[in-house]
């Protein structure tokens, strides 16, 4: 069965990439498994990077990604970032 990545994040992190996947898998962990069924980071350089998921409910990811400890944390580790839905392009 193929990956439906339906959620693009592109930003910056100036902590660096890799403080960036030890947190998505925390948050994972956390409770993010429930409604992010797959998802991949990509480091683009310059501590550049993509995130793609496949998002279940995009109502709860948001509720994650906007409590007080995740703001704070972007602000800590100079996380600044779009978020982009997305849609498989078909014939």
């Amino acid at each position: 069965m193929e990956s439906l990545m339906n959620l693009c994040i592109h930003g910056v992190i100036a902590s660096g990439v890799d403080t960036l996947r030890d947190r998505v898998e925390h948050n994972m962990a956390k409770g993010g498994s429930e409604f992010c069924t797959e998802w991949s980071l990509a480091d683009l350089g310059d501590n550049k990077f993509i995130w793609l998921g496949n998002i279940t409910d995009i109502e709860a990811m948001g509720a994650m990604l906007s409590t007080p400890e995740e703001v704070q944390w972007d602000k800590d580790n100079g996380a600044v970032y779009k978020v982009y839905s997305m849609a498989e392009m078909v014939e």
